[in-house]
């Protein structure tokens, strides 16, 4: 599996069979070490679906984005500087 961030190669981190009444489904989990991504596949075993189709979903959230209004630059303070140490 490959990152869709970096385009690297992505390392299996674990692997994990969930059995039910319906049949088997693996899950497992890929790490990608650069940039630290994380993806999981799932696997659903050939006899899984039985009678009626069962859906996997999921979804991504996008981390939401704040806007931080700047307050204006001051024009009469321009070329003043205090230091700390100054004072």
């Amino acid at each position: 599996m490959h990152c869709p961030g970096c385009e690297r190669a992505m390392v299996s981190t674990s692997s994990q069979v969930v059995e039910d009444e319906k049949g088997a489904m693996t899950i497992t989990r890929w790490r990608c070490r650069p940039c630290h991504e994380t993806a999981e596949e799932i696997w659903l075993s050939a006899g899984y679906r039985g009678p009626d189709p069962t859906r996997i979903r999921y979804a991504v959230a996008l981390q939401p984005t704040t806007t931080v209004a700047a307050p204006a630059r001051q024009r009469g303070k321009r070329e003043r500087y205090a230091y700390a140490g100054s004072i």
